[in-house]
Parts: structure tokens; C-alpha cells; sequence
């Protein structure tokens, strides 16, 4: 038996003028601990007359400080398929009440009460044809819920997180941008104490453990034995381009879930106005994508979703359903870097040590965040930050070239650096960047990665950066270029200004870059 619900408040449901083709109502629905939840209903007059159980249910949370309408082009089309389709701003933002949890037990609660209310108030919706369905923050309360509540049995979550922690601080590096959006949406809320202890742990490098274990508990990684258990159907979407939410946490859930899983790999930056993405034509992919996922997990609709493999590419076009992870493996020697002159980014590798100096620019940078939605078309996805290879200061960043490549080639998963690095400082902070070099020897950015770690004196420590899932075609002709330093404006650098920083690549286990690339390159 459920336990006692808090269900209706007073509130009078205003709805659309009389004759819209398109309604929606809202309510205000009280949790147990007395929050009320700003709730709205899209095409809920429809229901009065439809056969009970005869409509399946769609719960939408609102992304961070946004607002259900955020998504009504959306939630129109589905309630015009026939679901029923209810969104709600989860406790802290806007019209709700309460303080910001962040993905905590509390707003996996406020989910059930929203359902537990969905159920006893409309008589058509159908309790065995639940779906959760989210951006972002609600991506992620989607994927706690659907954990927790055995009545869900398909999730949508685009654009979210998986490790919380390693989402804004991938390597133990807070990134600026998943900052940004914090701050800007805490002038839209009320954040409660535990948000801004962590974020004052976020931003100061202290209590790093705390941070961890605060993340780990909003964190849908914490809970995969159980998305396992249950069997559901999991559609998820991520960004190669997105800075504020990393996409390599994703491609970790999706690679954890033995359950039906589907990863979406999408060119787009981070969705701040998911409306947005309606206007350009990877985003009405991806979208047409979960309409046809909701059809086929909830309907019965065979509409071929997940045929197209276990990762699907959305570049703009039909979609692709080529693997992210292409199927060679380059592991690339790291070749003995000079003060003027690039190394060689081939074959085994040599023994060799490269000195720096701590948190000198070296002009590489990451993809800075496009918060304004009219410049954030498809023609901007396009625009990668540029560096010149011969002007880049030795001082400043080591850098290797390839041999142009042999002929396209294509890469399609996560890149990773691994070498070695000594410091006086207790801390060092290393960047690496990922490019397309041309003829020329300008380089444009294909992934970005950084790593803090502690040195515990001068005797070196291996280093793993771990660089942004990325899907990218490189022309024949063309050479990979790769710059290891200690700045990027984009993170929180803890390595101290003009420190000596030295970059070991070790005889027995020289420095090597690991990249996805179909196109095999000499890793002799």
C-alpha cells in the first residue's frame, strides 16, 4: 500500500483560451515535507473523456533554474500522439518552493509525489506505460528516478550527467563553464546549505573528498546496479562539444548499462534553452529520435530506434549509427620534444624530459560556452579555437606532430595522454589539447583534457589526461597535433605561476598518446 499522499493544493488551474489546439494546465502539487511543486499539464482536458489507462505518461523535471515551458514544442507533440505529458520545475527554482537539493533524495521524492498525483487525479493514464524524460538537471533527476521507481520503465536524458563529480571537474580540475551555469542559475534560485558548501569546495580545490562523496550521492554512477536490475530502456544523448557537462561520464554509463541502451552523439553545445534546439536540424533529429524511442518502448511502435547500433552519430544529417569508438586503436609514442621544435607523434616513443614553466599561457584553449542562443546555430559548432604551431612558446607547452595522415580518418571516442611530471609544488595542474593541424601548421581543437594531481616533491608521478569524447573526420593530408601544458583559461589551474614543471616520458614506459582513429597511423 502507498504511503499517504500530499497531492492537490489550492491552487485554480489556469488553462489556454477555449478552442486552443493545444492546452496546458497548471497545478501545484504539495510533497510530504510540505514543498510545493509548480506542475504543469499538457492536453489534461483531453484525458476526461479517454478510456482509463489509455494514455502513456511522459514526467519531464525542468533543467537547472528553467521552467516546464522550456519544452512545450516538445511535450505539444507528444500530447498530440496521444501520451499525457506533465511537467514540473523541481523544489528551489522559480515557481516551486523549497531550496535547490541537487539531484537529491528529496527530488527523487518530489518525482513520486508528482506521479503518485498524475495517477489518482487523471483516470487515463496508463500506470504500466510510465516514461522520465529530461535535460541536464532533469536529465539527471530522471535517471535517479527511474533507479528508484520501479513504475518507470523507459528514460530520456539528454545532455545530463552520470559522475557528477567528473562532469564539472573531470581530472580533479573544476572547469569554468559548469561554474558559469551554476552561478547563473542560483540567481534564478534558492540554493540550500549543503549547494554552497560544495561549491565553495568546487572553487577552492579544499575538501576535495567531501566534493566527492556530496557529488557521489547525486550521482546516477552510484546507482547502475540497480538501472541493471530493473531492465529498463535507457536513451541517452550527449555532446561532443559540450564544456559544461563533459560527455565522456555518459559514454562510462552507457558502456556500464547491461540493460537496452542507446548513446546519441550530437555536435550541438550544451542545451540552456532545450527550445533552442528546434531550430537547427540536429537538434529535430534528436528529438524526432526520442519521439520515436517513447513510441517503441511505451506504444509498441516498431520504429526501428536502436537498430542502428548501440552509439548513434547526429552530424546534421540522417543519422549515423557508425560506433563512436572507431575500430583501430592508435597508441602514439610521444617523440623527445625541443624549446623550438615539435616532437614526433608516432612509434614507440623515447626516453626523454621536457622542462616548463607553471602556468604560462601557451595561446591553446577549450571551446568556451555560446550562453546566447542566436549564436548558437550549427554553423557555430563548426568554429574551433586555433593555434599556430610554430608560434607556440617551448617554455610555455611540449608539442608533437604526426605524419600527415594517409588518407581520412575518423575519430570517434575518448583520447587519452599518459606520461609522467615532477614539481617542487605540491600541486601541478597539466593541459592537454587535441588538434587538426593543415600545411600551414595551424592547429583546430578536437578535444581538450587537463589532470591535477598531487607531487609529493620532485621524484615524478604518471599523469592520465583523459580528453573529451569527440567525434571528428580528419582530411587526408593533414596531421594530429598535440600540446601538453599547465594553462587553459578554461579550468582552475592549481599549478603554481613559474614553477619548474617537468614532463618525464620514462624508459621503461614512454609517454604515449591513445587515440580512437580508423585510420591507423605508425604505432610500431
Amino acid at each position: 500500500m502507498k504511503a499517504q499522499r500530499h497531492l492537490l493544493s489550492n491552487a485554480v488551474p489556469r488553462r489556454s483560451p477555449p478552442g486552443a489546439l493545444f492546452s496546458s494546465d497548471r497545478h501545484c502539487v504539495t510533497c510530504p515535507d510540505g514543498t510545493r511543486l509548480d506542475v504543469t499539464v499538457y492536453g489534461g482536458h483531453r484525458t476526461v473523456a479517454a478510456p482509463p489507462g489509455s494514455r502513456p505518461v511522459v514526467v519531464v523535471p525542468a533543467s537547472w533554474a528553467a521552467t516546464p515551458t522550456s519544452f512545450t514544442p516538445m511535450l505539444r507533440r507528444l500530447t498530440d500522439s496521444g501520451y499525457l505529458t506533465v511537467g514540473y520545475t523541481p523544489r528551489g527554482f522559480n515557481g516551486s518552493g523549497g531550496r535547490i537539493s541537487t539531484a537529491s533524495e528529496r527530488d527523487v521524492s518530489d518525482f513520486r509525489t508528482v506521479l503518485d498525483w498524475i495517477e489518482d487525479t487523471f483516470p487515463a493514464a496508463d500506470r504500466e506505460r510510465i516514461a522520465a524524460m529530461g535535460v541536464s538537471y532533469g536529465a539527471a533527476i530522471s535517471l535517479l528516478a527511474t533507479a528508484a521507481d520501479d513504475r518507470v520503465s523507459t528514460v530520456v536524458a539528454f545532455d545530463g550527467w552520470s559522475d557528477l563529480y567528473e562532469a564539472l571537474a573531470a581530472g580533479d580540475t573544476p572547469r569554468l563553464a559548469s561554474a558559469t551555469l551554476l552561478n547563473l542559475g542560483l540567481l534564478r534560485g534558492r540554493p540550500d546549505l549543503s549547494l554552497l558548501l560544495a561549491m565553495g569546495r568546487f572553487y577552492t580545490g579544499l575538501q576535495r573528498g567531501e566534493l566527492k562523496r556530496w557529488t557521489a550521492a547525486r550521482s546516477v554512477s552510484s546507482h547502475v546496479d540497480r538501472l541493471n536490475a530493473r531492465r529498463v530502456s535507457v536513451l541517452l544523448a550527449a555532446s561532443w562539444n559540450d564544456v559544461v557537462l563533459r560527455p565522456e561520464q555518459y559514454a562510462d554509463l552507457h558502456a556500464a548499462l547491461t540493460c537496452r541502451s542507446v548513446l546519441l552523439l550530437h555536435p550541438g553545445g550544451h542545451p540552456l534553452l532545450p527550445v533552442a534546439q528546434l531550430a537547427e536540424k540536429t537538434g529535430r533529429h534528436l528529438w524526432d529520435y526520442a519521439e520515436r524511442w517513447l513510441d517503441q518502448e511505451l506504444r509498441g511502435i516498431s520504429s526501428g530506434v536502436g537498430e542502428d547500433g548501440a552509439v548513434v552519430v547526429l552530424d546534421g544529417n540522417a543519422p549515423d549509427g557508425r560506433p563512436s569508438a572507431a575500430g583501430h586503436i592508435s597508441v602514439l609514442g610521444l617523440g623527445r620534444p625541443g624549446l623550438f621544435t615539435s616532437g614526433l607523434l608516432a612509434g614507440r616513443g623515447a626516453a626523454w624530459t621536457s622542462g616548463l614553466l607553471g602556468a604560462i599561457p601557451s595561446g591553446a584553449t577549450d571551446r568556451m560556452p555560446l550562453m546566447l542562443p542566436p549564436f548558437r546555430g550549427e554553423q557555430f559548432n563548426r568554429v574551433f579555437p586555433a593555434v599556430w604551431f610554430p608560434l607556440v612558446p617551448g617554455l610555455a607547452a611540449a608539442r608533437w606532430l604526426s605524419e600527415p595522415l594517409p588518407s581520412d580518418g575518423r575519430i570517434r571516442g575518448c583520447p587519452t595522454v599518459r606520461l609522467m611530471v615532477s614539481c617542487a609544488a605540491p600541486e601541478v595542474t597539466l593541459t592537454a589539447h587535441l588538434y587538426e593541424v593543415g600545411r600551414t601548421g595551424f592547429g583546430r581543437l578536437i578535444s581538450q583534457g587537463a589532470a591535477t594531481t598531487a607531487t609529493g616533491g620532485r621524484c615524478p608521478v604518471p599523469v592520465r589526461l583523459r580528453l573529451r569524447t569527440t567525434v571528428r573526420d580528419v582530411p587526408q593530408g593533414r596531421r594530429i597535433g598535440l600540446l601538453v601544458g599547465t594553462s587553459d583559461p578554461t579550468c582552475l589551474i592549481r599549478t603554481r605561476p613559474l614553477s619548474r614543471v617537468t614532463l618525464h616520458s620514462p624508459p621503461a614506459e614512454p609517454a604515449r598518446l591513445t587515440l580512437p582513429l580508423s585510420e591507423a597511423l605508425d604505432d610500431r
